[in-house]
């Protein structure tokens, strides 16, 4: 299917109301019932009930400049949820494009403003590519959802220098990073100097991917707090990691 058909089946889902928000956990080290926030991603279905690959879709939104329209949808139904549950706390990805101070996002932008007990639960990430491509508008547009009450988190950071980064208030370390430290403690070490440089930009580092036991005593080994992964998701996992630990 080309770009414009499965845009035209995005764009379905969302007028129809078939765009879900999926909740990942950012959870500390010492136990998974401890949420930093959950992590969203979001998947739409076609009229038959079929899912459609986000893989394929959101590069298409991208090229055809129709992601900003998707992002901000996104972004309403993350308010909403918020407004439902005065205790969720919810992130979402903003795509490069997305990351403008003008009139697509001004009504958001009020939104927040007028419900700070809602935009203090929100948190905004940018991709650290887009970060550092669109830095003067990223820039900006990231001020203006910490002028709203909004967290700002880097993601995937590690992949490109870290130069440039104007106080996020959460880095994420890519997930390849604690996957390499799997093989070596050469690899357990880079993490480890990853973590501290993350941790002078933010007050709160995240450590994607942990999604083996092995990830959590590496992770331990770095002193972080939070991590977020397949592991993490598992009943009492982390828990009981944690207590053979002693974190």
């Amino acid at each position: 299917m080309d770009d414009k058909g499965l845009a035209g089946k995005v764009f379905s889902a969302m007028i129809d109301s078939r765009v879900k928000l999926h909740r990942e956990p950012v959870c500390n080290v010492t136990g998974s019932e401890n949420v930093l926030y959950h992590e969203c991603s979001a998947a739409a279905t076609d009229a038959r009930g079929n899912e459609l690959n986000p893989a394929l879709f959101m590069p298409a939104l991208e090229r055809m400049s129709l992601i900003r329209l998707f992002d901000r949808y996104v972004v309403k139904q993350a308010i909403a949820a918020l407004r439902g549950s005065a205790t969720l706390r919810l992130g979402i990805n903003i795509s490069v494009q997305s990351a403008v101070a003008d009139v697509v996002w001004n009504a958001i932008f009020h939104l927040l403003e007028e419900a700070p007990e809602v935009a203090q639960r929100l948190v905004i990430e940018f991709p650290e590519p887009a970060w550092f491509d669109a830095h003067d508008n990223a820039q900006h547009f990231a001020y203006r959802l910490k002028q709203a009450g909004c967290r700002i988190a880097i993601d995937n950071f590690g992949i490109e220098t870290a130069i440039g980064i104007r106080t996020p208030d959460i880095v994420k370390i890519d997930a390849s990073f604690v996957a390499a430290a799997r093989h070596g403690e050469k690899h357990v070490g880079r993490l480890a100097r990853l973590v501290r440089l993350a941790a002078e930009q933010a007050d709160d580092v995240v450590i994607q991917g942990v999604d083996e036991p092995m990830d959590l005593l590496h992770v331990h080994e770095c002193t972080t707090k939070w991590v977020q992964g397949h592991f993490v998701k598992a009943p009492d996992a982390l828990n009981w990691v944690a207590s053979n630990l002693q974190l």
